[in-house]
């Protein structure tokens, strides 16, 4: 194998940064990518456009969850056989997953195309974007198989400690997609369906050249005939592991459904406010993000090895990147955050400003909640203990709501609903931590 990071020797913090880094440039570059695709959108098609896909992002990152969460379970898999030495299972393992992410992903595009114009009704989407946001959504779930796909071969690359190789094919989606959305938006006029063709085409596009590496790169990977079977064990292993990752991804993105259709509530100017804020309030959460994920991937690799101690070194180490991290990009989005957000439109009012800059200040800026909930939550799943970290998911989607709740139908206030991402962090690292204390004391004792 080539260029892969076996992270059961050397410094857990040298190790956990040489694997995040290449990561987090890549979801930065993604991030990036998010941004342009609502900069084209709203400057070519206008406030209700931004809207439209801004509406959708909540079902949309849900149905990116359900994806991700099942291939996040793909690359911990890998890890552990990987650390192992076992490369026959790593491949039947691979092979195992690519059905199951299948079969999911044919049931969620038959729900999704049934219920697309029904779900953005229950949001309280107004009519005014309704039209445009169900043409997008729609075409969102005929194209599922599109990020199954490209997510399976990142996780597959992940989970051989290879996140440099991930990081280029997600370079190649990202640049794809924006010359894209350029093309079919501001040349074909194809409107927000255009933004919707360009995110499928370009995801489907690095697939099939993630493909190509990964079974040029690593040809232990190369599938026999043996290892394309389906395995009952394996398969086991990968659902118990993958959906309740999958169902924790989900609960997140529930909380953050729930609320967009609080913001809803508020008007078409707060909805194009709100998805302006939360692009650029992304960049300040999704490095935590990454680090935590990063820490499943150390974790299970030091699991499969037996290496419990390394294991709590990489938690203090993932703790002290979260940090360092959290506080650059906080401290970066109070000066610069505002100014960035109000280039999602041509002439955006005060009114929709001023909203941006409390969604930042209050979500945003305070990322280190962020980042020690993932920190604990993902250490669990790196360890074979998935469903405790879904406790701590639970109760994050729980205090989400609830506040989210008090704030938009009780109270009608915007600060309050925006409270619903601090307090969610804290109530998510809960039960982790003291999940994860009883392990650590119990490995004391062993």
């Amino acid at each position: 194998m080539k260029k892969n990071l076996d992270m059961t020797e050397g410094r857990p913090i040298s190790l956990l940064w040489a694997f995040t880094f290449p990561t987090l440039m890549g979801n930065l570059l993604n991030q990036v990518y998010s941004i342009t695709d609502s900069i084209v959108v709203g400057r070519y098609l206008g406030q209700t456009a931004l809207a439209a896909v801004g509406g959708t992002m909540p079902v949309v990152l849900l149905l990116a969850a359900l994806m991700i969460g099942i291939n996040v379970g793909v690359g911990i898999i890998i890890s552990r056989y990987f650390g192992q030495k076992n490369e026959e299972l790593m491949r039947k393992a691979f092979a195992n997953s690519l059905y199951l992410g299948v079969i999911l992903s044919a049931g969620i595009m038959v729900l999704g195309l049934t219920l697309s114009e029904t779900i953005l009704r229950w949001m309280g989407t107004p009519e005014g974007p309704l039209q445009e946001a169900t043409i997008y959504l729609k075409i969102t779930f005929t194209t599922t198989v599109c990020p199954l796909m490209y997510y399976l071969f990142s996780s597959a690359f992940r989970g051989l400690g290879d996140s440099q190789t991930a990081l280029y094919c997600l370079i190649v989606s990202v640049l794809s997609n924006i010359g894209l959305d350029i093309l079919f938006v501001a040349v074909f006029h194809w409107g927000v369906a255009g933004s919707a063709w360009a995110t499928a085409l370009a995801q489907a596009f690095s697939a099939a050249i993630s493909a190509g590496l990964l079974f040029h790169k690593y040809p232990v990977m190369r599938m026999k005939r043996e290892d394309l079977r389906p395995h009952k064990e394996l398969l086991k292993q990968i659902t118990v592991l993958a959906i309740p990752i999958a169902v924790q991804s989900a609960f997140n993105n529930l909380g953050s459904l729930v609320a967009q259709s609080a913001v809803n509530l508020f008007g078409e100017a707060t909805m194009a406010a709100y998805t302006a804020a939360s692009r650029v309030g992304t960049l300040a959460l999704m490095p935590v993000e990454t680090i935590g994920s990063s820490l499943s991937v150390y974790a299970s690799q030091n699991h499969g090895a037996g290496k419990a101690e390394r294991v709590r070194q990489g938690v203090r180490a993932s703790l002290q990147l979260s940090l360092v991290v959290s506080t650059v990009l906080g401290g970066f989005l109070l000066i610069c955050g505002r100014q960035m957000a109000g280039m999602f439109l041509s002439s955006p009012s005060e009114e929709i400003m001023s909203l941006v800059q409390q969604f930042l200040l209050i979500t945003a800026v305070p990322g280190i909640l962020a980042g020690v909930m993932q920190v604990y939550q993902q250490v669990l799943r790196g360890v074979d203990k998935a469903n405790q970290a879904l406790m701590g998911g639970v109760m994050q989607l729980i205090t989400k709501i609830a506040v989210v709740a008090v704030g938009a139908w009780g109270m009608r206030n915007l600060d309050v609903v925006w409270l619903g991402w601090p307090a969610s962090f804290v109530a998510g690292t809960i039960v982790p931590y003291f999940c994860y204390r009883k392990l650590v004391r119990e490995a004391e004792q062993g």
